[in-house]
């Protein structure tokens, strides 16, 4: 009887170590294949538009960096008025900073301020690229970060941004983002990809993606 009984827990006992090696190998395979199907991890960036719609267009940038800056003030508004207000396209900002130790400081402070609200990650995004300063100066410090938050988000707590800033988990967040930029090799900024597929960052370059990718 008590053979029969130990044997029955035996069988018991393997189905449910086989059903958990099961589910263990599954979310594995699920997250390799979401991954290969995401390189971008568009779900983890800075994000702004329709969630369903059809386009994404990523943005590798550093705030220190002239080229961003001028892409910002150029490029950004017209992409946002024609596609992303629009719902056609969904646009992602990835941090890439590369050109001194405050690029990292910059793109903390964004990755902070989107934890507390996402819509006032863009307009941080917009008034630091207008701050800017030369790149061979160190601009981009916690007091002009503070500032920018006190005078221009009112909806940021301060004290919580300012703990934020340099916590382990938001510093892992950009080394993340910085390793997804050199694990796709890409060579400087702003790089443009449209539905991942790297394009010329001009606006007519973009555009022509964005045309070619909704008549799919």
């Amino acid at each position: 009887m008590k053979s029969k009984q130990f044997s029955t827990l035996f069988i018991i006992f393997s189905l449910a170590f086989l059903v958990l090696i099961g589910v263990i190998v599954y979310t594995i395979i699920g997250k390799k294949t979401e991954d290969k199907q995401d390189p971008f991890l568009y779900k983890e960036q800075q994000t702004l538009g329709d969630q369903d719609a059809p386009v994404h267009i990523v943005e590798f940038a550093d705030f220190k960096c002239p080229g961003c800056q001028k892409w910002d003030e150029h490029v950004f508004p017209e992409i946002q008025k024609e596609y992303i207000e629009t719902g056609k396209v969904q646009f992602h900002f990835i941090n890439f900073p590369f050109i001194g130790d405050d690029s990292n400081l910059g793109a903390a402070a964004g990755e902070a301020i989107y934890k507390q609200d996402h819509a006032a990650f863009w307009k941080f995004y917009t008034a630091l690229f207008e701050a800017q300063q030369s790149t061979d100066q160190v601009w981009i410090t916690e007091e002009l970060l503070t500032q920018i938050v006190k005078e221009q988000l009112p909806k940021i707590n301060v004290k919580q941004f300012q703990k934020d800033l340099n916590s382990e988990a938001i510093q892992k967040k950009v080394q993340q983002d910085k390793d997804l930029a050199l694990g796709l090799k890409v060579q400087g900024a702003p790089t443009i990809y449209v539905n991942g597929n790297l394009v010329d960052s001009s606006y007519d370059g973009i555009k022509n993606a964005v045309e070619k990718a909704l008549k799919k």
